[in-house]
């Protein structure tokens, strides 16, 4: 039996070297195929939707605003308007003026009606009040300061309801009016104190009446002319 046996070859490979060297250099196939791993979300994306969320709370804060504000003005436009109060800056008229007499059981007191005033001198004042003790109740007239008067003994009366009261139911000359709480006269003044402040229609109600010659009451004055 014959025996071969291989040649040394010249161009055997060296041990250890590289049989492919112009591939390059290699790498994991499964981390080539996983890909870049995600990014993290960024800052400035949640910024923006909490600034939008901000944006939608002060919207809806504004129109619950100016829907509540809506309502109070149409309530105020629906609600009456109270009547107004001639000002003592208005051709010379006041309203609801406290008046405050303490004369005393006997004592007279005289009242002008065009500042107004308590305790004025007899020959300019509109009304003279006399006080009387016990039972008696005190009394009222016209003084020499106003033109007429009237009984009318409604509180809620107004200028021109005084002036058709005066003109249709006056008091009389010297006429005496027991004085009670809830009494209401109406006044027309003569020229005022002083002349220029002009006259007036006043309308005079008691609120209250003691037995110790003391009472109170209100005056609420408008330009006669």
């Amino acid at each position: 039996m014959s025996v071969f046996r291989a040649s040394n070859s010249s161009t055997a490979w060296p041990e250890g070297a590289d049989p492919f060297p112009d591939d390059g250099p290699t790498e994991r196939l499964g981390a080539a195929e996983a890909g870049p791993s995600p990014a993290p979300p960024r800052r400035g994306v949640v910024a923006a939707v909490l600034l939008a969320m901000l944006a939608l709370l002060v919207a809806a804060a504004s129109a619950l605003l100016a829907w509540r504000a809506l309502q109070r003005a149409e309530q105020a436009y629906a609600r009456p308007m109270a009547p107004a109060v001639p000002s003592p800056a208005t051709g010379g008229a006041y309203g609801e003026e406290a008046l405050r007499i303490q004369a005393g059981c006997t004592g007279v007191t005289f009242l002008d009606l065009d500042e107004p005033r308590v305790n004025a001198a007899g020959q300019i004042s509109d009304l003279r009040y006399d006080s009387r003790c016990g039972g008696e109740p005190p009394r009222i007239t016209l003084a020499p300061g106003a033109v007429a008067g009237s009984d009318v003994g409604d509180a809620d009366v107004d200028g021109p309801g005084c002036a058709k009261a005066i003109r249709t139911s006056p008091l009389g000359g010297g006429m005496i009016v027991p004085v009670h709480k809830g009494l209401v006269l109406c006044v027309l003044t003569g020229t005022g104190t002083p002349p220029a402040t002009g006259v007036r229609l006043v309308r005079v109600q008691v609120d209250e009446v003691t037995g110790d010659g003391e009472a109170g009451l209100r005056a609420t004055a408008w330009p006669a002319g």
